[in-house]
């Protein structure tokens, strides 16, 4: 017994091709535009930093320009001066200024001595031969009690004069009684630095009267 052949299936289809995924050929292919916009951004910078170089160079050239070229004046000249006929006087020559005078040294020097004088007369007048010799120089301070106790005497009065003489030395005149009798005589001073003002020694005479 013969079969009958099978009919024709009509449940299959043919697959769809995929032609977009089929490298398109004979087409240059397509350039990414990423590098293209970076490259023109780049430009756009250098142009605009050269924009403002130019720019700021303009203004501190006109800057300097402006300090350079002053204002003009707008003042009139003075007018001419006129010649003075007014004679003017010639003017005195300069005087040399005096020398500093060395008077108040010595003015200064001689008060001291009279002071230290008045004072030394004082102890003797009170007949105090320590208080005497505390004006004494260095190695007199023996000498003037010795002198004092020879030749000193209650009642005593006596007055220093104005000293004479010029440093290291000076002398000043001694004048009144001492021991009832009217007496003079004269008190050395000396004054040699650095060592201060004081007494060498002193002497007293009884005064006589011609007659």
């Amino acid at each position: 017994m013969s079969s009958t052949p099978p009919g024709p299936n009509y449940s299959w289809q043919p697959q769809p091709s995929n032609f977009k995924s089929a490298p398109p050929y004979g087409q240059p292919p397509r350039k990414s535009r990423a590098g293209l916009i970076i490259g023109l951004i780049v430009l756009l910078i250098f142009v605009a930093i050269g924009a403002i170089g130019v720019l700021a160079y303009r203004l501190v050239a006109n800057h300097q320009h402006s300090k350079s070229d002053p204002a003009p004046s707008t003042s009139a000249a003075p007018p001419p001066a006129t010649k003075s006929t007014r004679v003017i006087p010639a003017k005195p020559a300069p005087t040399t200024p005096a020398r500093p005078s060395t008077a108040p040294k010595t003015t200064t020097a001689v008060t001291t001595v009279a002071d230290l004088g008045r004072r030394f007369v004082a102890q003797l007048n009170a007949n105090n031969s320590q208080g005497a010799a505390t004006y004494a120089c260095k190695g007199s301070e023996q000498l003037i009690p010795l002198l004092m106790q020879t030749l000193v005497g209650p009642p005593t009065k006596l007055i220093a004069g104005t000293p004479v003489g010029q440093a290291p030395t000076y002398v000043i005149p001694l004048s009144g009684t001492s021991k009832g009798a009217t007496v003079t005589g004269d008190l050395v001073i000396s004054q040699l630095a650095p060592d201060p003002v004081c007494v060498r020694a002193f002497t007293i005479t009884t005064k006589t009267t011609s007659g």
